[in-house]
């Protein structure tokens, strides 16, 4: 039984065993994996994550070789509150799209067939299914839904910590590949700048740059739960932004980004984006994120997001590619806050005048910097 995206199907029982083909064997292992989260009906996290690299949880066994991953679930084995797991096919470290892996197939128990093809997908880490629990019966739905920013950002949006390294090029005597992420990065004093905290994760070599030069940063807080990066400048002096005072934004508000997307494809200067607050909560209802419109792209991470008059109301973290521009920035008010508790007091309020996004886009650009991270 073939099954399109997003249509699902009875499993015979508890007990699932799955095997899933790519077009491009020879990178499952290698550049590519697959994970196993199980979480409730929510998708909070339940219990440790199913990796290729870490210990097996009792409720699955791997089984099968690259060319033809396969799995042998138990669903009923599941940790205390999970009614559901997900199978996310992803690339180790983010490094390169799914779509490098051309097409792929997920069968199960010999009788479902879900087939997707990858060529369209630029995202580093992609659900292709869930077997969930409804009414005391086991089902799978067919899944495409893509993190553009891996497995490991998948996690902090799930609210757990995943490990998206290759475990064949780490650990005691062995370095990680070669690897390295952009973003962008904007002041906040004259020697510090913010950025995404998943830009620079495991990062050893941290660059700036701009215009106006190419100078090295350190990493002197990060919260990785909330995806902030507070980095620091020694040789150069930075025009910081003012962040707006008050309760930031309302839903419906006009909100522009300004940030270096698609680094070294878009081009070398900043790009702007307009749309609007959609909404007040992320996933999950989490209060810490707002949801906007404007279009951003990888790379787009750690861009200011600005308000009509030209002031800060949060930071581009991450989005949701199947869902129409449903983007995410953490809100100018946790920014804020961990900059006080980082004991830097940020530029706030002012008189307020409403600007054209060019307007806004040119008083924002001194203050804009591209991420350069390197392993």
């Amino acid at each position: 039984m073939l099954l399109a995206t997003g249509a699902n199907a009875v499993l015979a029982s508890a007990t699932t065993a799955w095997v899933l083909e790519t077009e491009r064997a020879d990178a499952m292992g290698a550049t590519a994996a697959v994970a196993l989260l199980a979480v409730d009906e929510k998708r909070q996290p339940k219990g440790e994550p199913a990796l290729f690299h870490a210990p097996q949880p009792a409720w699955m066994e791997w089984r099968g070789d690259p060319g033809h991953v396969g799995c042998q679930l138990t669903l009923a084995n599941l940790p205390a509150g999970a009614d559901r797991v997900l199978i996310v096919l992803y690339t180790y470290a983010a490094t390169g799209p799914v779509s490098d892996l051309l097409g792929c197939t997920l069968r199960l128990n010999g009788a479902l067939e879900h087939r997707v093809d990858l060529r369209g997908h630029g995202e580093a880490a992609i659900i292709l299914g869930e077997c969930y629990l409804r009414a005391g019966q086991w089902k799978f739905r067919a899944l495409a839904e893509g993190s553009a920013y891996g497995l490991a950002a998948l996690g902090r949006r799930l609210g757990v910590a995943l490990d998206e390294s290759n475990p064949e090029r780490r650990g005691p005597g062995r370095e990680r590949a070669s690897s390295g992420a952009t973003g962008t990065g904007f002041a906040v004093s004259q020697r510090a700048l913010l950025t995404c905290a998943h830009v620079i994760e495991g990062m050893h070599e941290i660059h700036i740059s701009s215009f106006e030069g190419r100078h090295r940063a350190e990493p002197v807080m990060v919260d990785s739960r909330n995806d902030l990066a507070l980095l620091r400048v020694q040789d150069v002096v930075l025009n910081p932004v003012r962040f707006a005072g008050g309760q930031g934004c309302s839903l419906g508000d006009s909100v522009v980004a300004v940030g270096y997307p698609m680094a070294g494809l878009a081009g070398a200067g900043a790009h702007v984006t307009q749309g609007g607050v959609s909404g007040l909560f992320g996933l999950h209802n989490d209060s810490s994120l707002l949801q906007f419109t404007a279009a951003i792209q990888p790379g787009s991470s750690g861009s200011p997001l600005f308000d009509a008059a030209g002031e800060v109301v949060g930071m581009v973290t991450s989005s949701l590619p199947d869902a129409q521009n449903m983007n995410f920035a953490v809100k100018g008010g946790l920014l804020l806050a961990f900059l006080q508790a980082c004991h830097l007091e940020a530029d706030q309020g002012g008189e307020r005048t409403t600007l054209s996004a060019s307007d806004i886009a040119r008083r924002a650009q001194p203050a804009l910097w591209k991420i350069e991270a390197r392993n």
